[in-house]
């Protein structure tokens, strides 16, 4: 399991890179993006597509993936790959079902078969990206979701403080 600021190389532990995040310039908040996939080349491709506009986080399989999550890291979205040794994707999905883990996922795979998309879909994730990799695509589902996810969070707070304030 590695963590690795974008564009720099660098390589961190989680908790260097969460504190980090929480102590730095909060007028320019990156985004953190975990990344599951057990290629590493992979996890470069999706960062290289991606940019150095967020954080990453990156797990060479699901239990390393299941680990961090467990730390209370904040994590924005997660892309998750099907076919890991270890803990597969769907796996995850389950174990942070149990977790009670409200991160939007996007599982990525080469997987042709429908019923792999349906399962994915069932677990809860957001969207479902093929590989080999459209760098358009990507970007694009990857700013959508983290938009939607956004706003959602934002109109729950709202409403909580409304609800708040009432009583």
């Amino acid at each position: 399991m590695r963590q690795r600021e974008a564009g720099s190389g660098e390589i961190k532990d989680a908790f260097s890179l969460q504190a980090e995040i929480a102590g730095g310039d909060s007028s320019v908040e990156q985004q953190t993006l975990m990344i599951v996939d057990d290629s590493e080349l992979n996890r470069m491709m999706l960062m290289d597509i991606l940019g150095d506009q967020y954080h990453y986080i990156e797990a060479a399989d699901g239990r390393q993936a299941i680990r961090l999550l467990e730390k209370d890291l904040t994590v924005d979205l997660m892309l998750l790959d099907i076919h890991m040794p270890e803990m597969d994707g769907f796996q995850v999905l389950e174990q942070m079902d149990r977790l009670i883990k409200e991160v939007p996922v996007i599982m990525i795979s080469a997987e042709e078969r429908k019923e792999a998309t349906e399962r994915a879909y069932m677990l809860g994730v957001t969207d479902f990206i093929r590989r080999p990799f459209d760098a358009f695509i990507v970007r694009h589902r990857v700013e959508n979701t983290l938009r939607l996810y956004a706003n959602q969070k934002r109109l729950m707070n709202l409403v909580s403080a409304q609800i708040y304030e009432k009583e």
